[in-house]
């Protein structure tokens, strides 16, 4: 772990392995399915750093072959979604080379100079051809319901390029930050990001109309604000809310209903607290009572078809987790993998 200032830097590098086991390496943490196009690549040559600047992860990727390309796919599946838990978005700034979302309709191609958005807790299929980028990832507690809207679109608007160009600067002067600056990056990039994502033309394009806009975006509003109350149901929504049982239903029709993004809220955040490493061990009945589920039971059963594992295997998989961070680590380019995620991809690790 290389540090100037206050901020931790960790780097990785293919580099350090073998020659056949360099893909293997770099894909390995990043909670994907992901495969070589080509039979017989060139070898995979590339590094990444990082730093965790708050709640916030920014990373840097940088292929080292500069006339040749090498591409992979990733697959990120309801599978992965369900069994690792994961709930942030992930903006990535294309610095060179193409991915081609295949998920999308219609797909889209992403290239240099292009900043996207991708939802952890949606499909993801991308072709990959190796170049250069850079990525946040923020928790989506931070940032306003509707960004869910924008997964795999590219932030074209002033303010998304404006967004570009300050995580480009933010990257560059990684390390140093001092520990008293941090709380005024994020804070200053959380507004930006928020700008950015409100005003995207892709938003107002999946949201139809204005109309439908605020709507969603009032519901998701009070959704989050009373996500822990046990008495939160359509009935209630629209009563407080101020429209029809049709419209609400109609509202989410395309994402498994109303209750179904409750539920799936209310799991995923108590995954969160379950998942939390610094957090004393919590009772689980307690954990299902605090997240709106009175029937133990019932919470165990739907959290473990949400994520393919009980509660108290989410505890043991954390102790374990643990446990292995707290082991020796193989020392990689003057710095450890970082405790509570993961490079070359920035993502948060369990």
């Amino acid at each position: 772990m290389a540090q100037i200032s206050s901020t931790p830097i960790f780097n990785f590098s293919t580099l350090d392995f073998p020659e056949k086991d360099r893909f293997h390496v770099w894909v390995k943490d990043n909670h994907c399915d992901c495969r070589l196009r080509d039979e017989e690549p060139v070898a995979f040559n590339a590094e990444a750093k990082g730093a965790a600047l708050g709640p916030l992860i920014l990373s840097g990727r940088r292929w080292l072959h500069q006339n040749q390309a090498s591409a992979y796919e990733v697959h990120r599946t309801e599978r992965h979604i369900r069994t690792d838990g994961h709930d942030f978005f992930r903006f990535t700034l294309v610095l060179s080379g193409r991915l081609l979302c295949r998920w999308t309709t219609p797909q889209s191609v992403k290239s240099a100079g292009e900043l996207f958005v991708l939802d952890a807790a949606q499909i993801n299929e991308t072709l990959v051809e190796s170049g250069d980028v850079i990525s946040l990832v923020v928790p989506r507690d931070l940032l306003p319901s509707q960004t869910e809207l924008l997964h795999g679109h590219t932030l074209s608007s002033g303010i998304g390029r404006l967004l570009g160009d300050h995580l480009l600067s933010l990257f560059r002067n990684l390390g140093t930050f001092g520990a008293d600056e941090i709380p005024h990056i994020v804070q200053s990039t959380l507004q930006l990001i928020t700008a950015a994502v409100t005003s995207s033309p892709a938003m107002r394009d999946e949201a139809s109309s204005p109309i439908r806009d605020m709507l969603l975006s009032r519901i998701l509003r009070y959704i989050d604000a009373h996500l822990l109350d046990a008495s939160l149901t359509p009935d209630r929504i629209c009563r407080d809310v101020g429209l029809s049982r049709a419209k609400l239903y109609q509202l989410f029709e395309g994402s498994g209903g109303i209750m179904r993004q409750i539920q799936r809220k209310r799991l995923r955040r108590a995954y969160q607290m379950l998942a939390d490493p610094n957090r004393a061990q919590p009772h689980i009945a307690e954990v299902a009572w605090r997240h709106g589920f009175s029937n133990e039971k019932y919470f165990f059963r739907l959290f473990k078809a949400e994520f393919g594992h009980t509660p108290g295997e989410t505890l043991e998989n954390i102790r374990a987790s643990v446990s292995r961070y707290a082991a020796p680590q193989r020392p990689q380019d003057g710095g450890g993998q970082p405790s509570g995620w993961s490079l070359p991809f920035g993502s948060p690790d369990n």
